[in-house]
This record gives C-alpha cells, structure tokens and sequence, in this order.
C-alpha cells in the first residue's frame, strides 16, 4: 500500500518521493519527502499539491538550506512540524510516549483548543477528556463529573478516568456498557496511568471551573471516532449501536495494540487513498459479527467475542460464513492460517458485491423514476381524456 502511494504521488508530481519513519525525524512523525533541488522546484511541486482536497503537506527546512516537501497524514500533523520547526507552542507540539503496552508507546494525541494552542487534556462539555493513540489506533478516555448523577442512581464513581467509545455529534460521550468493569485489562492499565500523569479529582474540577482550556470540537470529534465509524450511540432507526462499537470496532483496536507498529504511512483521505481500504471500510459497515482487515489481495475476517452483559457466546468462523451468505456473499476461495484466527477471502468478491449493490440501487432509482413518469403520463392521459369530454358536451350545448 504504501508503494502505491509513493506511485501515485510519482503520477501526480513527476518526482520522486521516500518514506521517512517516524523514530527518523526530528519530529516523531510518519511522512512521504522529496527533497527539492531549489525553491522553484518546491513551489511547482507544492502548486499542483494544491489542487488536490485532502492533501496535506509542508515545506521542512535542512540545515544545509535545502528544503523538502513533506506528505502527511493529516492537518495536526502538518501543524506539529511547523509548530516545532518554527518554534511555535513548541512543547506542546513534542509527543512523548506516556508509558507501554505490549512494547508499544502510548502516546497522548495533541488536541488544538478554541484559542489555537495543543493541550494533551481538553474540555469537552465541562468533562476533562484525552485522546489515546497506540500503534496508530486511538481511543478517547474522559474523568467523569459526577454532574449527571450517575454516581448516585447507579453507584458509578465520578472523578475517575474511563475508556470512551467515541463521541457523537450531539456532543454525547458514548461510554462503555459496564463502566463498572473495563472489557479489556489494557483499559485498566491506561486508567491507571493517566490517573498518575493527570489526576482524575484535579482535571475534574479544571473542566467544571473552565480552567480547562475548551477543545476545537471539529478536530477532537475527528480523532475520538477516528476508529468508530458510528460516532452516535443511536443510528437512523434509532436502533442502539453500542453493539456495532463494542463488538466489532473496539476489539479491532485492542488487536492493533497488542501487535507491531506499522512501519509504513497509510494516508486514508484524498487521491491517495488506496481503494482497498475504501473497500474494508464498506465491509465495517455491514452487519457482520467479525473484525475485517486488508491482508494483501484478501479480506481477512476474525471472529469477535460478546463483550456486552448477558451475552458471551464467541462467535466462529462458520458463522461468519453464514451471515456472508445470508447478505448474498459466497466465495469458492477461503483461505484460513495456522497463525491467526479467522480466515480470507478475496477482496474481488467484495468489490464485486458492492458494485452490484450500486448498480441495483442505481437501477432501483431508476426504476422509480419511470413509475413516477409512468403515473404522470397516466394521470396527462386522464386530464386529456376528461378536457376532451368536456370540451364535447360544450361543442354539444351550443348546438
């Protein structure tokens, strides 16, 4: 994936661009570079950049004097460079790992404020909230207030850090089922930790009393659903979707942070999107009681165990299978691993299945419209028919 998009960037730039890790650079932080021979070759780059939405890059100054254009991930990140380079908020800008889990750092995502500076902890509807981020994967955590007398009717204790699973538009914190007990121990682990760098009782009463600095709700939402597409506790229908969260999505960012780090960039917005990642995202959508990932040409699909109260039956492979062939999904070629639990499927039968599902809403669509068309020329054909009577019975009466 990540050669795909140094292709494209090739394709669209007609330069040449590397991948800088993260643990390389001054600024801890992912990006695609060329290193431009002049500033007219870096404002020629930088203009047809400019024409792409989503595309976010800046301009990295060496000590040689020579400058590079760097592609990145997102805006933050962009910002996070130049705060550093230029000085800017430059503390607030450096990422400093908090601690580990499973030898990965945990790191605090840098959230801009209503007033334009980065704070690790934020005000969020006068509750202290933080963004965990771990192996690229991120998970809101905030202190409860005690304001909404959760304490009190359900005996759940206020001034402690808890795991969030997004936050919704509304402003909503979707919390999990049981706050009384945490589904996963590395939960319970950055509870703790937070609760020695930042404590729970002091954030608290910084949010109540507005000391708090307010975050820039556009970008905190970004980061807090960045992993749960449903960002409301309610979908449409106003069916619960704590389910889709809870079981599908948040044991997918466990899984994340108990494996390696990436090694590579993968930038999810704009031209460089790769399409298979468009596809797993269509996949997250459906109804599925499995964790789905890309593993090279083919959708990998992980079986996810209940972690809702009274309901603790592990789901399997067989199950996946038939829930894919109840949504009209079947494929000759499944691949399973002694390695992993789960199994492939090819990404081309789910392309596929998509695209027909496009095409049948397109033809739906169309369909619809020739009634609607069918039922104006009939009511036309009625409209004549009665103003020709009528016109008959007047040719008729002057006679």
């Amino acid at each position: 994936m990540q050669q795909r998009q140094l292709n494209k960037l090739k394709e669209i730039t007609k330069q040449n661009f590397s991948f800088v890790p993260a643990d390389k650079n001054m600024y801890g932080i992912k990006y695609y570079e060329h290193k431009c021979t002049n500033d007219a070759e870096y404002h020629e780059i930088a203009g047809i950049l400019n024409q792409y939405p989503n595309m976010f890059y800046t301009c990295i100054e060496h000590k040689d004097n020579t400058v590079s254009i760097a592609v990145l991930q997102n805006i933050l990140d962009k910002k996070r460079i130049e705060n550093i380079m230029w000085h800017k908020d430059c503390q607030a800008s450096k990422v400093e790992s908090i601690g580990k889990i499973h030898g990965n750092d945990i790191f605090l995502e840098q959230i801009p404020t209503q007033s334009g500076t980065m704070h690790n902890v934020i005000n969020h509807s006068n509750r202290a909230v933080a963004i965990v981020n771990i192996n690229g994967y991120r998970l809101p955590f905030y202190v409860s207030s005690g304001i909404s007398g959760k304490e009190t009717e359900y005996g759940i204790p206020s001034e402690k850090w808890y795991p969030l699973q997004g936050i919704s538009d509304s402003g909503w914190l979707n919390k999990m089922p049981d706050m009384q007990k945490n589904p996963y121990p590395e939960l319970d682990e950055i509870c703790k930790i937070l609760e020695t760098k930042f404590p729970a009782t002091k954030y608290k009463e910084m949010a109540l009393n507005e000391s708090l600095p307010r975050a820039d709700k556009t970008i905190l939402l970004e980061y807090a659903n960045s992993n749960f597409p449903e960002g409301t506790p309610f979908n449409e229908n106003g069916l619960y979707q704590y389910y889709r969260n809870h079981i599908i999505y948040l044991p997918a960012i466990i899984d994340a942070w108990r494996s390696k780090p990436n090694d590579y960039l993968e930038i999810s917005k704009g031209v460089l999107q790769i399409s298979e990642l468009n596809t797993v995202d269509k996949i997250r959508t459906l109804d599925l009681m499995a964790n789905s990932s890309l593993d090279g040409d083919y959708i990998w699909l992980k079986p996810v165990q209940h972690q809702l109260k009274n309901q603790t039956g592990a789901e399997t492979s067989q199950n996946i299978q038939n829930q894919l062939h109840n949504i009209g999904i079947f494929s000759n070629t499944v691949v399973s691993s002694d390695n992993k639990n789960g199994f492939g499927i090819p990404i081309q039968i789910f392309q596929d299945y998509f695209r027909q599902k496009q095409t049948q809403k397109f033809v739906d669509a169309t369909q619809k419209i020739d009634k609607t068309d069918s039922k104006k020329d009939k009511r036309q054909n009625i409209s004549q028919h009665i103003m020709k009577r009528f016109k008959d019975l007047l040719d008729n009466y002057k006679r």
